[in-house]
């Protein structure tokens, strides 16, 4: 795949490889070369095998991976290192696509789902999270922000913001171990500090999404000799010296507000805690107003603000969702009433119902699909 230049004349992002790096290689290459001629230029490595692009796993080698999948808890799982959970609030199938690349202090990932999801959860320990959208249908949600344009949200891995994603989303994530980023920060002198987080800031150049992008459809679109040599280190710290002076150009201080839940969003939280923690008991809107003190009006009002979904949708599909995980995880076959009164749910055919619109399948298929695999 050939890259477009900026709009400024400049080579694309994976194309500057540092000078020094091309010194230490055998082969001398120059810094206008793109990243597959990148690959070329190194020897060969005929013990290792490349990524199959069209496998739903790839573990050949160790550094890149694929996977798809129709589950959405195991789209979560197989974000190596996190420990997440999805929620899917719009209706229909699941099907994601996950796409990583990690080496040493780096991890990039390239998250690709279709529906409308909650997400939530913790990067692994020491983690500092670069988040982006390369595309979707609609705007997002963080903690009770509405992200309308193209931004960027930095949070730490342990302490990440709850998520509220669109349709037909395409993200990127970038991990960069703290001290790694410390590191880099003092050197260039960059006043940007790590411990004033979450944080989001607005992309101002559209082609970065594009560089990004780029560099996983190289990756999963390059040849085998190509893929063979992310095995040595000097391929490996290219891309990451890349990737970090990327970030860093993205993030500058006091540019971008904290990123700190609002009032709306604390609210919610609330009024989502108590439904949670009183699952023997229908889902009932006027108990949640009186626990929390507001009217009902105010209560959707923060909801579609902060989330854009009505209340009564919202965790009901929070029930729904838990109800699935619990039928997936199940080491036996339980009856389907027993799980979903469990999750406050008494009617048993408008449970079938409103799981099968959310989800594309009876809770009997779902069942019946954990135990055969």
């Amino acid at each position: 795949m050939e890259y477009s230049p900026s709009e400024k004349g400049e080579p694309p992002l994976w194309t500057q490889i540092p000078q020094a790096l091309c010194k230490r290689n055998e082969t001398c290459l120059h810094l206008s070369c793109d990243f597959e001629t990148y690959l070329r230029a190194r020897p060969m490595n005929h013990n290792n095998m490349a990524i199959n692009p069209a496998s739903n796993q790839a573990a050949a080698l160790p550094h890149l991976g694929r996977f798809q999948t129709c589950d959405i808890d195991e789209h979560g799982r197989n974000l190596s290192g996190w420990q997440v959970r999805y929620d899917q609030v719009t209706p229909g199938g699941f099907e994601g696509e996950l796409t990583e690349f990690r080496s040493d202090w780096l991890q990039l990932v390239r998250d690709r789902s279709n529906q409308a999801l909650v997400k939530s959860g913790m990067a692994w320990k020491g983690a500092i999270i670069f988040a982006l959208p390369l595309s979707a249908n609609g705007p997002a949600f963080c903690a009770g922000h509405t992200l309308q344009e193209p931004s960027l949200i930095v949070a730490h891995g342990e302490n990440l913001p709850e998520l509220s994603t669109p349709l037909q989303l395409d993200a990127l994530g970038v991990a960069i171990e703290e001290g790694a980023l410390a590191h880099a920060l003092e050197r260039q002198g960059s006043r940007f500090e790590i411990t004033d987080l979450p944080r989001c800031y607005r992309l101002a150049d559209p082609t970065v999404r594009t560089r990004f992008a780029a560099l996983f459809d190289n990756l999963l679109n390059g040849e085998q000799a190509c893929l063979q040599k992310l095995e040595y280190d000097s391929i490996r710290r290219g891309i990451r010296d890349a990737v970090m002076l990327q970030v860093l150009e993205l993030v500058a201080p006091d540019e971008a507000p904290p990123l700190n839940p609002t009032a709306r969003k604390r609210m919610v939280d609330r009024a989502r805690d108590y439904a949670l923690a009183h699952l023997d008991e229908p889902l009932s809107i006027l108990d949640v107003c009186n626990h929390i003190g507001t009217s009902r009006r105010k209560l959707q009002y923060c909801f579609q603000e902060t989330l854009g979904i009505n209340p009564v949708a919202f965790l009901r599909t929070l029930r729904l969702n838990a109800a699935r995980r619990e039928l997936r995880e199940s080491s036996r076959v339980e009856l389907v009433q027993t799980v979903a009164a469990r999750w406050g749910f008494w009617h048993l055919s408008r449970f079938s119902s409103d799981y099968r619109t959310l989800f594309g399948e009876t809770p009997s298929q779902t069942l019946q699909r954990t135990h055969l695999c």
